[in-house]
C-alpha cells in the first residue's frame, strides 16, 4: 500500500507542476508581452499562445492532479493507509486549490479564448483592453489556486508517514 501512496503522490505532484508552471510563464511571460503590443499583435499573440493548444496538456494535468488527491484523501480517510490528519487536510487544500483553477478555467478563461478565436484581426471588438484586463485578473486567481494547490500537496507529502 505504501507503494501506492508514494506513486499518487508523486503523480499529484508532478500533475500540480505541471499546471503551476504552465500558469506562472503565463503571468511571468505571456501576459506582460501581449500587454506591451497594439491591439492586433496582442490579439494574435493571445490566440496562438493561450488559445486550446495548452489544453491538451493542463487539461488532463488538473484532472490527474484533482482525481490522485481524491484518491490519496479516501485512501486515508478510510483508513486503508494510515496517515496524519493533518496530510489529509494539506491534500483536501491542494484539491480546492485545483478545483478553483478548474471552474475559473472552465467558466471565464476558456469561453474568452474560444470567443478570440472566432474573431477577425480586420474586426477587433472595441473593448479588447477590457476583455484582456479581464481575462489577466481571473488568470492572476488561477495562477494563486494552481500554485497553492501544488504547495498543499508538497506540504501533505512532505507531512505524511510512511511506516
Amino acid at each position: 500500500m505504501v507503494a501506492l501512496v508514494e506513486v499518487l503522490r508523486f503523480v499529484n505532484l508532478l500533475a500540480a507542476a505541471l499546471v503551476a508552471g504552465g500558469q506562472v510563464y503565463v503571468y511571468r511571460v505571456v501576459m506582460p508581452v501581449k500587454r506591451s503590443f497594439d491591439t492586433r499583435t496582442s490579439v494574435q499573440v493571445h490566440s496562438a499562445m493561450l488559445g486550446h493548444q495548452t489544453d491538451h496538456y493542463m487539461k488532463p494535468a488538473g484532472i490527474v492532479s484533482g482525481l490522485t488527491a481524491l484518491a490519496i484523501m479516501a485512501l486515508g480517510i478510510s483508513g486503508m493507509y494510515p496517515m496524519p490528519p493533518i496530510s489529509i487536510a494539506l491534500t483536501g487544500i491542494g484539491f480546492l486549490g485545483t478545483l478553483g483553477v478548474a471552474l475559473l478555467s472552465r467558466y471565464f478563461n476558456v469561453p474568452t479564448n474560444a470567443m478570440m478565436l472566432n474573431w477577425s484581426l480586420e474586426n477587433i471588438p472595441e473593448n479588447y483592453s477590457e476583455i484582456r484586463a479581464r481575462w489577466d485578473l481571473v488568470h492572476t486567481f488561477r495562477v494563486t489556486c494552481g500554485v497553492t494547490a501544488f504547495v498543499f500537496y508538497l506540504l501533505a507529502m512532505l507531512l505524511a508517514r510512511y511506516d
